[in-house]
């Protein structure tokens, strides 16, 4: 009989004898304090087990882009870097590179009758930020699958990231000041980087995404940018690249562009440029874990059924967890 439960219960939940795990929970109606909260990364829909009283595990760079936009300690964590793992009883947690932000882990959870593979949110490909994610082999697979459909392909990220400089050179000839509007934690820091590299504008930010530079410049990661009201205070002239992660209020002054995956289904100035791993990318992952079993979740339906009828590969959501089921 199969000892390890697995489920969803408002986070990716696995069990084995006494020990439970939940990852990245949305809320703590149905979890009691004997569960231990492994935390993803620092994307504010992954981080309310950061909030949790349960003892709880996430990278230091998850840890220390929290604090430093919630102005606010976590209690009773442990810090755990890529590479590393936790041990819990009969049950073994092992950090892995997600490729998706800076400190952004997958789990591989071993346990003596199976290996788990929880993924969260994974890019595949290098970035100017971030290393790609490696898949791994397990048994079963627990995969979000974002992009998870064949409509969700990307062009290569080079050329995004040259119509990106072009768009954006082109509006500063004109007058305009170009604005790129990106998640806070992430996309705007490979964005700054991008232009930091090939152009020599000035790149100026909002204070969140400045919060979140001070954690990358921590790892090591150099990103030359200046505080938004710093610059607009000065009145200089320069010109320069503003990155945002705010709405930009409807001046003449400015050239609004959007960075995301979902620019695929937008027209206008969109780039889709995208921390997620793309329908390829998901498909190739699964296949070089050789899991026998797939969950999918956060994702389009699209992938399980191709999984089941491409990759002859068991495929399916994760069953819905109740405390009934717990106990």
């Amino acid at each position: 009989m199969d000892k390890v439960r697995l489920g969803w219960l408002d986070g990716t939940f696995i069990a084995y004898g006494d020990v439970k795990l939940i990852f990245d929970p949305i809320s703590s109606k149905r979890l009691t304090q004997d569960i231990k909260v492994f935390v993803s990364h620092a994307h504010s829909d992954h981080t309310y087990g950061l909030s949790l009283k349960n003892k709880k595990y996430a990278t230091p760079e998850t840890k220390e882009i929290y604090e430093k936009i919630k102005g606010r300690k976590v209690k009773n964590i442990e810090a755990v870097p890529i590479g590393g793992e936790v041990k819990i009883d009969d049950i073994e947690v092992k950090f892995l590179n997600a490729g998706h932000i800076l400190g952004s882990a997958q789990f591989k959870v071993s346990t003596p009758e199976k290996t788990i593979l929880y993924t969260g949110d994974i890019n595949c490909v290098d970035t100017l930020v971030t290393k790609a994610a490696e898949p791994v082999e397990c048994d079963e697979l627990i995969i979000e699958a974002t992009y998870g459909s064949p409509f969700y392909v990307f062009p290569e990220r080079n050329k995004i990231y040259g119509e990106m400089v072009k768009w954006a050179i082109k509006k500063v000839n004109e007058g305009k000041i170009p604005v790129f509007k990106a998640y806070a934690i992430g996309k705007s820091q490979e964005i700054i980087k991008l232009f930091n590299i090939y152009t020599n504008l000035t790149v100026a930010c909002d204070f969140k995404v400045a919060k979140v530079n001070e954690a990358y410049l921590s790892s090591n990661i150099k990103l030359v940018y200046e505080k938004c009201f710093e610059v607009f205070k000065s009145k200089k002239e320069t010109p320069l690249i503003y990155v945002s992660s705010n709405p930009i209020v409807d001046e003449k002054k400015f050239a609004k562009a959007i960075a995301t995956g979902w620019a695929l289904n937008l027209t206008g100035d969109a780039f889709p440029l995208s921390n997620h791993a793309d329908f390829n990318q998901l498909i190739s992952y699964v296949r070089e874990t050789k899991a026998r079993k797939v969950y999918v979740f956060t994702g389009q339906n699209e992938i399980k059924s191709y999984l089941q009828r491409k990759l002859k590969v068991e495929s399916c959501f994760l069953p819905e967890f109740n405390q009934k089921t717990l106990t």
